[in-house]
């Protein structure tokens, strides 16, 4: 993975010196599907596993390429039940909002966004232990910063296509009592005392609402 990233890097670097910028978009309308794998954390790490995350997002787009966003979010973490011998099952729903700073460049059919999303989310734990303790789902919430890349290629004047990438750090910690248990077994506090981070890997589609201008290429 981590080579099959580089190589998408350097040869977006590559086009990126081939190619004059061609157009600016205006604003766009932009959703992302995408594959969380956890990174700190090790509970949440062992016993979560990330099944998707979805992000609708509006961004506008100055002259100078600058960019700002907001835009909603949406994940979901499945109870991984062959790492607990607990009987443990259920998941945790993650929504929120955000918005974001960044800059979006096109390069002939190739572009560049990257930038920033602060946002604040509600966590939703709802498992089965929860259920028997509370009655319903153990809620959270919490703010959460994310920088994020997209490799994207124009598909129409209109459209493109993109790969996506991000860093997400949230302010909450993964502890026991969030799913309806006592103790993580076979996790020390050192281990479980560390905010929630994953790393996202996904695709998206953006459609531009017109552009602000063109030069031509070389």
């Amino acid at each position: 993975m981590k080579r099959f990233i580089l190589l998408l890097l350097l040869l977006s670097t590559y086009y990126l010196q081939a190619q004059t910028t061609e157009f600016t978009p205006n604003a766009s309308f932009n959703i992302e599907l995408g594959l969380p794998n956890n990174i700190t954390n090790r509970a949440f790490r062992e016993l979560m596993q990330g099944l998707a995350i979805v992000t609708p997002n509006f961004q506008y787009t100055l002259d100078n390429s600058f960019s700002i966003g907001a835009g909603l979010r949406y994940g979901y973490f499945n109870v991984n039940q062959f790492k607990n011998n607990i009987g443990l099952s259920g998941g945790l729903h993650v929504l929120g909002a955000f918005v974001k700073i960044g800059q979006e460049k096109y390069f002939g059919r190739f572009g560049i966004d990257y930038g920033v999303r602060v946002g604040y989310s509600v966590n939703i734990f709802n498992t089965n232990k929860n259920k028997l303790l509370l009655g319903k789902a153990y809620m959270n919430d919490g703010g959460f910063v994310e920088p994020v890349l997209g490799l994207c290629l124009t598909s129409t004047e209109n459209s493109s296509f993109r790969l996506t990438l991000g860093y997400t750090f949230h302010g909450f910690k993964f502890q026991p009592h969030q799913t309806g248990i006592d103790q993580f077994s076979g996790f020390n506090d050192a281990k479980i005392n560390e905010i929630t981070t994953y790393f996202i890997v996904g695709f998206g589609y953006s459609y531009f609402f017109g552009k602000k201008g063109s030069t031509n290429s070389q």
